[in-house]
């Protein structure tokens, strides 16, 4: 197994998902009209029942408990690897041909034990599972697993996950029920853990402290002789899943979980899909309110809703990035490297995937709603990667320095059937940002060359709200020099964003300038795209002011079946060809 931390598998970032162009249907009419960023949350369920059955062995209650550190050769066992993807790398049992994200079809698997309503035997049977070369787990139905002592050594209140372990919840919660802060799940590498039907809730992940020095463990002593393992210890307060460990939830609810690091509910650097479950209430000092992401991360019909996190990505953050300052003066702006995230290191983005069902009599669309970043990203932060969105309400978000609904920078980003409304940001983009990064040349400052590729097609971005400029979408580099007045200069070929938007309605949104879009250093363009009834408020008349798209030094074309109208106080300020004012 790699220990590499952008792609948990080895080798280079693995490709996103194929992005398959389907015929515009009239889903925002059918599916989500006068939505404001909140769609009903559908019932959820579980996984297709698997086929196999092994012996049953109940769990005694005064069970000794299992070494932890037993049969670890063992991880060799039923690993990933051998089947050749398209881009000629080892996809194993994550392939496409492999069902459900890797699962075989099979429910259980291996030695079933049921476990009684007592907290110590869920660990005991935990323990024994690893041991076994992993298996089935079945607890009580509807009980409360109260866990009061964490294990010193792993920083979580249950033993790691070596193995492929099966938890079949039965309606049954995992909470923390002590002072003490501790995870309740990590998955390490080689280790496989699906929880089905189960609440997991008021996992506190923190730093970890060890005896005698009050601080951070020398490398020495960091569990397995891992350099950076000391930087999982404050992620995901619920579930960490390392590198080379893979997660799958299906009907679980994360709920009331905390991080002092990143990912509030989930910290994945491995590979975790979450099928029909919700993460709400969670809060991350870091990056990820509900949840972080370095690896693969796959996000079917779940609800992502009410996360906080003091820095990126109120709902989900793929990648760290930088802690921006946003709409602040421009000199102190100018500082590269401020809110670095210190003793983490450098951060990956990995791949996202975030769908919704859009077939049946069941459909339900994915959701981010109401969350909120301290930084950037209230709903959905990326800092590289690939990021691909579909069938999802992004809305009632909200990002005290840029992008409100959805920050990516640096991303190869796909919306597509995307709903961003109601969003709001205090600096830059309301609805969306698509940005390559920070651009510092000509202020001290060294320019990156990163550039940010994104589509939007068959969407509607409407009813959001910025402090600054963009109420719907702003593209570009986000440091706009307004003493410029957005003077009409020759266009920069080296774009720092590029943004398709095809089949989109961009309406009611709101900003100081560039009420629907403002375009800064950068290239866009609209295809049978309407930008209609957005408002930009800045009366100061000290520079030009478009309620529809403003064009700063870059390239906005449009197509003979794009529409810019009825935008306050006009259109496009005379900044984009081909746009009545």
């Amino acid at each position: 197994m790699s220990n590499d931390v952008t792609t948990p598998d080895g080798g280079a970032p693995m490709a996103p998902p194929p992005r398959t162009s389907k015929r515009r249907a009239l889903w925002v009419a059918t599916g989500v009209a006068g939505l404001t960023g909140v769609v009903g949350l559908a019932a959820l369920g579980g996984l297709a029942a698997r086929d196999d059955k092994s012996g049953t062995e109940p769990v005694a209650e005064n069970h000794a408990a299992a070494p932890q550190n037993a049969a670890d050769d063992s991880r060799a066992e039923g690993g990933k690897g051998g089947e050749k993807g398209e881009d000629g790398r080892d996809r194993g049992e994550w392939g496409p041909d492999k069902g459900e994200w890797g699962k075989d079809g099979k429910d259980d698997h291996g030695k079933t034990r049921e476990v009684p309503c007592k907290d110590d035997a869920l660990i005991d049977a935990l323990e024994l599972a690893n041991r076994d070369h992993g298996g089935t787990i079945k607890l009580a139905e509807n009980c409360t697993y109260e866990l009061g002592v964490k294990d010193r050594k792993f920083g979580s209140a249950l033993p790691e996950i070596k193995q492929d372990v099966t938890i079949k919840g039965n309606n049954s919660t995992i909470k923390r029920d002590a002072e003490d802060t501790f995870r309740i799940f990590r998955v390490v590498d080689g280790g496989d853990l699906t929880l089905k039907d189960l609440t997991v809730k008021g996992g506190n992940a923190n730093e970890f402290k060890y005896p005698g020095g009050g601080g951070p463990a020398p490398t020495a002593l960091v569990p397995d002789g891992k350099d950076d393992d000391k930087r999982f210890e404050g992620d995901g307060g619920a579930l960490l899943v390392e590198r080379g460990g893979s997660a799958h939830l299906s009907n679980v609810k994360l709920v009331d979980n905390n991080a002092e690091g990143d990912g509030g509910a989930i910290a994945n650097y491995g590979r975790t899909w979450l099928k029909e479950s919700k993460v709400v209430g969670n809060h991350a000092q870091g990056d990820g309110g509900g949840v972080y992401n370095e690896g693969i991360l796959k996000v079917e019909e779940t609800h992502v809703d009410d996360n906080t996190a003091g820095g990126n990505g109120g709902g989900i953050a793929n990648g760290g990035g930088e802690h921006h300052d946003g709409p602040v003066d421009l000199a102190s702006a100018a500082k590269p490297g401020k809110g670095d995230k210190g003793e983490h290191g450098k951060h990956h983005a990995g791949t996202v995937e975030i769908i919704g069902a859009h077939e049946g009599k069941d459909a339900s669309l994915s959701t981010l709603s109401h969350n909120r970043a301290g930084h950037n990203g209230g709903g959905l932060f990326s800092s590289g990667g690939w990021v691909t969105v579909s069938f999802t309400a992004i809305g009632g978000n909200v990002a005290c320095e840029n992008g409100g609904g959805v920050y990516a920078e640096n991303t190869d980003l796909l919306l597509e059937k995307v709903h961003v409304a109601g969003n709001h940001a205090d600096g830059d983009g309301g609805g969306v940002v698509t940005t390559g990064g920070r651009d510092w040349a000509g202020n001290g400052a060294e320019k990156d060359g990163l550039a940010g590729s994104a589509t939007i097609a068959d969407s509607a971005v409407v009813d959001n709200t910025a402090g600054r400029f963009g109420g719907g979408i702003f593209n570009g580099e986000w440091l706009v020099k307004i003493e410029d007045g957005f003077i009409v200069r020759d266009h920069d070929k080296d774009d720092n964003a590029t943004l398709t938007i095809r089949d989109t309605d961009i309406k009611g949104n709101t900003a100081l300038n560039g009420g629907g879009i403002f375009n800064n250093k950068a290239k866009i363009t609209l295809t049978k795209t309407h930008v209609t009834k957005n408002t930009a408020t800045d009366s100061s008349k000290l520079h030009r002011v478009a309620g529809g798209v403003l064009n700063n030094e870059g390239r906005v074309k449009l197509d003979d079946k794009s529409l810019i109208s009825n935008n306050d106080p006009t259109n496009c300020a005379n900044t984009v060809e081909d746009c009545f004012n």
